[in-house]
């Protein structure tokens, strides 16, 4: 029954309609590429995220919060770039845009969209510590689980039940039962949202970097398959194999993962 469902990769990722998920990421993927250019004016910024009156409320009532205030109150996002600055306030934008897919069904899978959106986001965390704080990074991993989502939305409720804590043996069953995997789904919705060549490729590529193309993507998608292995580590998958893709020590790596379990458990957000 669950082969019936597969569908040939073109035609799958054909099929994809984005209208059947958050709209949040098209205005994210216009502000990421302004944060990386170096003539980016505040008012730019603002202007793009005001675009979505609710993603402006919901980012400053997330700057006002207890962890971003620091006794500043913001009252836009004006304020909240001259407070936090415009990288900061970049990953709050990425992480309330990523808690709109909470809402969207995971259905293909056993796990919830609550487990999905975390572990998206600490994984995010992961990226930005072990990258040195790159903004591209950051993207990359906060978006590298979107494609479960529009496999959600694209393959019917049925009888699947797809259960991997690895995302290497996720892709593996996708493929098998659906015929494309979520790295490839999401990669194809990032392209569409208009995200950066090298973004997009890191999220195609993370679990086979080697196979990118481009330097630039196939570092990133390295640097995303070593914070996979990290986050894989902290949902239970603790063998030598992931010890080794991690490149830490299992202190360092337990160290990692607790920082940024803090952040996703400390960012006031995730309801």
């Amino acid at each position: 029954m669950e082969v019936g469902l597969r569908m040939h990769p073109r035609e799958t990722l054909d099929s994809c309609d984005l209208g059947k998920l958050p709209s949040g990421p098209r205005v994210l993927s216009q502000l990421v590429s302004a944060v990386h250019r170096t003539d980016v004016q505040l008012a730019d910024v603002a202007a793009l995220v005001q675009v979505d009156p609710a993603l402006t409320a919901r980012v400053v009532a997330v700057c006002n919060s207890s962890f971003y205030s620091r006794g500043a109150t913001t009252r836009d996002i004006r304020d909240a770039i001259l407070h936090l600055g415009l990288s900061e306030v970049s990953r709050i934008v990425q992480a309330v845009t990523m808690t709109d897919f909470k809402k969207y069904p995971t259905h293909l899978y056993t796990k919830t969209a609550d487990h999905f959106w975390e572990r998206s986001l600490h994984t995010a965390f992961v990226m930005d510590e072990i990258s040195g704080g790159d903004p591209s990074a950051y993207t990359a991993g906060i978006m590298h689980l979107v494609g479960v989502w529009v496999l959600c939305s694209i393959f019917p409720i049925g009888m699947l039940s797809i259960d991997e804590r690895e995302l290497e043996l996720q892709a593996q069953l996708e493929q098998f039962r659906l015929g494309v995997t979520f790295a490839t789904a999401g990669s194809r919705a990032m392209a569409m949202w208009g995200f950066a060549p090298e973004i997009c490729d890191a999220i195609l590529w993370q679990i086979a970097p080697s196979a990118a193309d481009e330097p630039e993507s196939r570092e990133l998608a390295r640097l995303l398959k070593r914070a996979v292995a990290i986050s894989n580590w902290h949902y239970g998958v603790r063998n030598e194999h992931t010890l080794i893709r991690s490149d830490l020590t299992i202190t360092d790596l337990e160290e990692c993962n607790q920082r940024s379990s803090e952040k996703v458990a400390r960012i006031g957000f995730g309801g």
